[in-house]
């Protein structure tokens, strides 16, 4: 199926394939400096570790917010190795959040053993301004905890405000800055 786009639309993306440039902060936080928050709404907190163990309900929620093309990221994803926290919020699938906790590679770095990255999150609009991240991050690093971890990372692009704002809720700290930039097959990366 051809789907049809504007002139602008369409320069837009032929730009972006020729030239890019981005910031992308690096936070970390020590999982016992966890801020305390606390809820006025009816939050609970699952990790999903396969695709087959996703509940229906949010395959569904995700092929229809974003298409079958996410949805088969997700199977991806999960039948590696990462894994998935949801939030329910008044018994209804609010957000989720991808953390890794293995030597994994990422764009800008490569996790190291006991220390957790989060990434890919993502809260539905009727439910944003509810700390749904909050306790998503906060019940994945208590569950881990347990387990001899001692730090967690997250990586933003400098123009996403509202993810700032929220992990710097949860009370991680920028630490690095990743820039980058892309013309054609040439990148140049820079760390501060």
């Amino acid at each position: 199926m051809l789907h049809r786009i504007g002139p602008k639309t369409f320069f837009e993306v032929l730009r972006k394939s020729i030239y890019e440039q981005k910031i992308v902060y690096h936070y970390r936080m020590k999982l016992d400096e966890i801020n305390t928050l606390v809820s006025n709404v009816k939050i609970e907190n699952k990790i999903y570790c396969t695709f087959d163990s996703l509940n229906k309900k949010i395959k569904e929620k995700i092929k229809e917010r974003f298409g079958s093309e996410k949805l088969k990221i997700f199977k991806e994803r999960l039948n590696g190795t990462s894994d998935i926290v949801v939030t329910f919020i008044n018994n209804e699938f609010a957000s989720y959040c991808f953390f890794a906790y293995t030597g994994e590679t990422f764009q800008f770095f490569t996790l190291p053993d006991k220390e957790i990255y989060f990434y890919d999150c993502f809260t539905f609009p009727q439910y944003r301004g509810l700390s749904s991240i909050y306790f998503e991050v906060k019940f994945v690093m208590q569950f881990l905890e347990r387990a001899g971890f001692r730090y967690a990372n997250v990586e933003i692009e400098s123009g996403n405000i509202p993810s700032i704002r929220a992990f710097a809720k949860v009370g991680f700290r920028k630490t690095k800055e990743y820039r980058l930039k892309r013309l054609l097959f040439f990148e140049r990366r820079s760390e501060k």
